[in-house]
């Protein structure tokens, strides 16, 4: 009897990211060279694997290269301090996960979140 899972792709060529993030395949080399958390997999002959971690953080490098207007070491800036708001972010999820808020404390710390970005995103465009 065939198995009928669906298989998800674990690696992904230049050609593939690029085109599904709208980019150009040359545009991932140079990105490459400049960010150096972005490192992906190589064969013997040279040939680049993306996985879905890469994919995510050249979604974040073009978010902010070309949305935001960022430089290039201004978004190099930004990444590096990426992790500590990821943490932030998750610390204070985990702190709303508690039932006995009511709607008048979420939204004051949703507000107080969101101000703490607000002034991180600040900092990061005057950097």
């Amino acid at each position: 009897m065939p198995l009928k899972k669906h298989i998800e792709k674990r690696y992904f060529t230049i050609t593939e990211v690029a085109n599904e993030l709208g980019l150009n395949a040359s545009q991932l080399r140079y990105w490459e060279k400049e960010f150096s958390s972005l490192n992906p997999r190589t064969n013997a002959r040279g040939k680049r694997f993306y996985t879905a971690s890469d994919k995510e953080l050249i979604q974040q490098i073009a978010w902010l290269v070309k949305d935001q207007g960022y430089t290039i070491n201004g978004a190099r800036k930004a990444l590096k301090k990426r992790k500590e708001v990821a943490d932030a972010m998750a610390a204070a999820a985990n702190s709303v996960t508690d039932e006995s808020l009511d709607k008048k404390q979420l939204l004051d710390r949703l507000y107080g979140m969101k101000s703490r970005l607000e002034k991180f995103g600040e900092q990061t465009a005057e950097s």
